[in-house]
């Protein structure tokens, strides 16, 4: 009995420093990102299907702010706009960060506007955010039902929302919720001025494969399907690629992508594959991502590709 008495004390007390050290740190992202919660595009996530829309919001800044600072993470993907100004974006690699921007420059007082671009290829995802103006008034601006989700591009989206596709968004959650734990703030990385966009030297077609994953007998199997794809030929250079489509675009479309240095890997099934995700009504979209290479290939041709430097 006494060794029963003693695991337990030693698990209470495990419990109780463990629901401590929770609550600590959950102090402390309230302290970052305050009553943001994390929101998405009202969508059934077991579709898994391409989703890609505009969070948005309009609002005032108090006259004594002594900075601007948006605070950011969308998973997997986002391009912020601030005030009709492009200000930065990031595709998540693993574990999503909190990215801050300091827009002081641009901000004013009355009428500022924020989009934010979220894409994702299955149709999972969240989005974040909140802006800082002091070191005492944060969390100004919260993510939730606030916002609003514009689900379709128009040319005019960076200074008004278009009413017949404003929709509320979905409300996930603060954090930690789902698989979002608790973030670490880091400087955003601003884009950088537009100075040319470069065309391919040579455009050229083949017959390669893409895996993919079928069901045999219960089983799920990577197979290789043929697929036509073309190729762009920039020889070796860095810059962002920018595809444009010509497709039907009612309805959110994504685009599987190559990149490469060598032509042998252009053949191969293996390697990675990225996806870009067009919004209804979007002809361009810009990777967020620098990248240094030569070859882009686009699986079925549906897209053309230049690059943005």
């Amino acid at each position: 009995m006494r060794r029963l008495a003693i695991a337990v004390f030693a698990i209470l007390v495990f419990v109780a420093a463990f629901d401590r050290l929770y609550l600590l740190y959950a102090h402390k992202f309230f302290d970052t990102t305050g009553r943001s919660q994390w929101i998405w595009a009202q969508h059934q996530i077991s579709r898994n299907i391409p989703v890609a829309f505009f969070a948005t919001r309009d609002f005032n800044l108090p006259a004594n702010r002594r900075f601007t600072r948006i605070k950011i993470a969308v998973d997997p993907e986002y391009t912020l706009y601030f005030n009709d100004v492009l200000i930065g974006g990031r595709r998540v690699r693993k574990e999503p960060t909190l990215d801050v921007y300091d827009v002081s420059k641009l901000a004013r007082d009355q009428g500022n506007r924020i989009v934010i671009a979220a894409r994702s290829a299955n149709g999972v995802g969240g989005v974040l955010a909140s802006i800082d103006v002091t070191d005492e008034y944060k969390n100004i601006v919260p993510t939730g039902s606030d916002w609003k989700i514009v689900r379709a591009w128009h040319e005019d989206l960076l200074v008004r929302d278009a009413p017949q596709w404003v929709t509320a968004p979905m409300l996930i959650g603060r954090p930690p919720v789902g698989r979002w734990n608790f973030l670490s703030p880091q400087p955003g990385a601003f884009a950088t001025p537009l100075q040319k966009v470069v065309q391919a030297r040579s455009v050229f077609r083949l017959k390669t494969a893409i895996p993919e994953v079928r069901d045999v007998s219960g089983v799920p199997v990577v197979v290789p399907q043929p697929i036509a794809a073309t190729v762009y030929d920039f020889g070796f250079t860095r810059g962002h690629a920018q595809l444009t489509t010509t497709y039907d675009n009612r309805v959110a479309r994504a685009v599987r992508v190559r990149f490469a240095n060598d032509r042998s890997e252009l053949q191969s099934v293996e390697g990675p594959i990225d996806e870009f995700v067009f919004a209804a009504g979007e002809t361009a979209i810009t990777d967020p991502e620098a990248r240094s290479f030569r070859y882009v290939m686009v699986y079925g041709g549906q897209a053309t590709v230049s690059v943005a430097q």
